[in-house]
């Protein structure tokens, strides 16, 4: 018998096609078909974006998802229950003595799903509410004996393949990426609830939402089996599972990610909301002109994320090679062009994890995370997995942690979180500025010579040492960051203490090599460090060095600037290189690692490293931003290619390389963001400092700050930006804020609005800017 339900009356139509699981007819609303001869049950909502079957023929599963038109899931395993003990699985998939079902409105009901062995039963009831856009989906499970089980699916999905999707979006900002799922049995674990997953070429998006009771705890695993399916288990625990091996999120060569955990006697219940989505709706960034927008997209999606390891673990390495490093000062500015709250979210309990774990009482910060020991310096590695690096104390990770933090400030615009950062970012701070033996400014790292061969900053296996013009750059960026922080916690006494601190370093920095500086007046460029006797050492124009200067504000003569980056796409253009390399001519043998580093270029000495992609487009933008938006679409057009999925590039073939997969490889996207477009979140306004060629006019962005949906039109006329029912265009950088009926406009970079309006009813409210003066005085229009 065929028992139908809906809201309005069907056709029937509907009723013929119910075999296939497929609704053809036009449907007014959300939709349930009960075949009770053939225990099936087909839902959908109503306009047939999901539909799914429920199988309760001695068994109960969903034997069909249907997203978009697109079948999901295999017949034979589709999504069921479980729970392993040891070797010994129990499913809902077999079985089974058939449940019972009642179908009433736009619910379904089935209770008394029994299954389960070797010492613990369970009964569920799998409860569907069908609803115009979703179907929710709740499980009461009830343990009927308590014991421990090695795995469990809260519920468990089988989908077709792992080229069903391309990936799955985390609550954590992460991505399950399952191109890199490259063995018959890899896994990925991850503390989170909301998933997504998505398939690029076909458009289709499955989200699920679960809401867990409070004081539970939700996990995931991603599997392929050697089957050739896709499982997703969901795990709800009471309390938080623990890693099985060591601290590893990603194995390849087992499944068996979580350790095993207790049950008792007793129910939970977990409602999962089920959406078919449309991506390119979802995922809609905005209208891009002379830009590979759909590029764009993928690449925040899937590299940028790669880093964001499990809940309070992110770093630009990621869960494919088990490294998160903290020596990288861009952690932050990836939530830019990701624009995932999620990511936000959990990169501000990051910060904290680490502030509390990884830093120790003098201010040194631990430069490294990982699954396990293998990369560290001999009794370094903690129980958090934090550890010193294996080549040398890496002193980058002071001055880039307190640039994390205060750029993550102006993400959330929280003053209570960046208070409760103040002391530590001040020890962190006083720790490398207690390294300055000579009093010149200069902060130095632990070694004297390059003849110790030991690493301190990104490129750990050149021997930099001393005197680093890399760290000192980045001490330069955090010291005039965390003054402004001060002065905004009301601290005047550190904002001085910290300002004074950065301009000595910075008339240091730029006093040619003949008088302790790092200048090269005969070549024009900045060397990489000084030895404690004085030798110059990185003389070979090495960019990560030089495009910090620039970009920091170290170097402020703007014709040491044009030097430096003439010179440079001089040389590019002469080997017809895509992307910047770490330095232009080689090192000095003695000065990095021998093995890895020679024969030029190789690796550290001359390879391609796209992580420093932000900081070169920021040095170029005002130079010549033409030349930012070549390396920006040259990268764009890479994706396409190999989805960026390596190390590095080498720059002889300008091919793929390195097994170590860095999500930093999405930085030119950062650059695009931040440097091209000039979108700037800042921590009470949304500044826009575009620097565009015209080949972007046009482009609209939407963008997501704060709770609030932000449309930014691009021109390099006039550019625009609509929040609220309020909009503001000028010629010049602005920002904006709206709060409520409020709208505060903010000319150039002033930290304080330079003009309020607020609407009394609501209605559209239009500011065109087409004069402000920098000074009191002066014409306003």
């Amino acid at each position: 018998m065929i028992q139908c339900t809906s809201r309005s009356v069907w056709m029937l139509l509907v009723i013929t096609n119910l075999c296939f699981g497929v609704f053809r007819a036009a449907a007014a609303g959300p939709q349930i078909a009960h075949d009770s001869d053939k225990k099936l049950v087909t839902m959908a909502d109503a306009e047939n974006h999901l539909v799914l079957r429920l199988n309760y023929d001695g068994r109960c599963t969903l034997d069909r998802v249907v997203v978009r038109g697109e079948e999901v899931v295999p017949p034979a395993t589709g999504v069921c229950s479980s729970i392993r003990l040891g070797t010994a699985e129990h499913t809902t998939r077999s079985g089974l003595k058939s449940p019972k079902v009642a179908v009433a409105d736009n619910t379904v009901t089935v209770s008394e799903i029994r299954f389960g062995g070797s010492g613990v039963d369970v009964e569920e009831t799998w409860s569907f509410t069908v609803q115009a856009d979703r179907i929710v989906w709740r499980i009461a499970r009830k343990y009927l004996t308590g014991g421990t089980l090695d795995d469990t699916g809260f519920p468990g999905w089988d989908f077709t393949s792992p080229s069903t999707w391309t990936g799955a979006l985390l609550g954590t900002g992460g991505v399950a990426w399952f191109r890199l799922f490259d063995t018959p049995t890899a896994t990925y674990g991850v503390h989170t609830g909301p998933v997504t997953f998505w398939n690029r070429d076909n458009g289709v998006c499955l989200r699920i939402v679960p809401t867990v009771p409070e004081g539970r705890h939700a996990a995931v695993r991603f599997s392929r089996q050697p089957r050739g399916t896709l499982s997703f288990n969901y795990c709800v625990t009471d309390q938080e599972l623990a890693a099985k091996h060591g601290h590893s999120r990603f194995l390849r060569d087992k499944q068996d990610v979580w350790a095993s955990f207790k049950v008792v006697p007793g129910e939970t219940a977990v409602e999962y909301t089920l959406s078919g989505l449309d991506y390119a709706e979802a995922y809609d960034r905005g209208v891009f002109k002379g830009i590979d927008g759909a590029a764009v997209r993928e690449i925040c999606n899937t590299i940028a994320r790669l880093g964001v390891i499990d809940a309070k673990i992110i770093g630009s390495n990621g869960w494919y090679s088990g490294s998160a490093v903290l020596q990288e000062q861009w952690l932050a500015q990836l939530g830019l062009p990701i624009n995932d709250p999620a990511y936000v979210r959990n990169y501000t309990e990051t910060l904290d994890y680490q502030r509390d774990n990884a830093i120790g009482p003098d201010g040194r910060v631990k430069p490294r995370w990982s699954y396990g020991p293998g990369d560290d310096m001999p009794g370094t590695y903690d129980r958090f997995g934090f550890y010193e690096c294996q080549w040398g104390y890496m002193l980058d990770s002071q001055p880039d942690w307190v640039i994390n933090v205060s750029e993550q400030f102006d993400f959330t615009g929280d003053l209570d979180w960046l208070r409760s950062h103040k002391s530590t970012c001040e020890r962190v701070l006083d720790y490398m500025l207690r390294r300055d033996s000579n009093n010149n400014g200069l902060v130095e790292v632990m070694t004297d010579t390059h003849a110790q061969q030991k690493g301190c900053d990104w490129l750990d296996i050149v021997w930099v040492s001393f005197e680093a013009a890399s760290i000192n750059a980045q001490m330069y960026h955090a010291l005039v960051l965390w003054a402004d922080c001060e002065e905004l916690l009301g601290d005047l006494g550190h904002a001085a203490k910290y300002r004074a601190a950065a301009n000595k370093l910075k008339a240091s920095f730029n006093k040619t090599t003949a008088n302790g500086g790092f200048w090269n007046p005969d070549r024009k460029w900045y060397v990489h460090w000084r030895n404690k006797d004085g030798a110059v050492h990185g003389d070979n124009l090495v960019l990560m060095v030089n495009f910090m200067a620039i970009a920091y504000g170290v170097c402020d003569d703007s014709s040491r600037r044009d030097a430096i980056l003439g010179q440079t796409e001089a040389e590019m253009k002469k080997e017809g290189l895509f992307f910047w390399p770490t330095c232009i001519y080689s090192y000095e043998k003695d000065e990095g690692h021998s093995k890895f580093n020679w024969p030029f270029p190789s690796y550290e000495n001359g390879d391609i490293f796209l992580a420093w992609g932000e900081v070169a487009t920021r040095a170029y933008a005002q130079y010549d931003p033409a030349i930012a938006v070549r390396y920006v679409k040259n990268v764009l057009d890479q994706y396409a290619k190999d989805g960026l999925a390596f190390q590095r590039y080498q720059r002889r073939s300008q091919t793929g390389a390195g097994n170590d997969i860095l999500s930093n490889m999405s930085s030119p996207v950062v650059g695009l963001y931040r440097n091209i477009y000039g979108v700037q979140p800042k921590w009470n306004r949304l500044y826009l400092e575009p620097h565009l060629t015209p080949e972007l006019n046009g482009t609209r962005l939407k963008y997501w700050l704060r709770d609030q949906w932000y449309t930014i039109d691009l021109d390099t006329r006039r550019c625009r930006i609509a929040v609220n029912d309020f909009s503001v265009s000028a010629a010049k950088p602005f920002a904006v804020n709206a709060k409520g009926d409020t709208l505060e406009y903010f000319c150039g970079n002033r930290k304080t609005f330079s003009m309020a309006v607020t609407r009394s009813v609501p209605a559209s409210l239009e500011l065109r800017i087409d004069a402000w003066p920098s000074a009191a005085a002066g014409l306003r229009k």
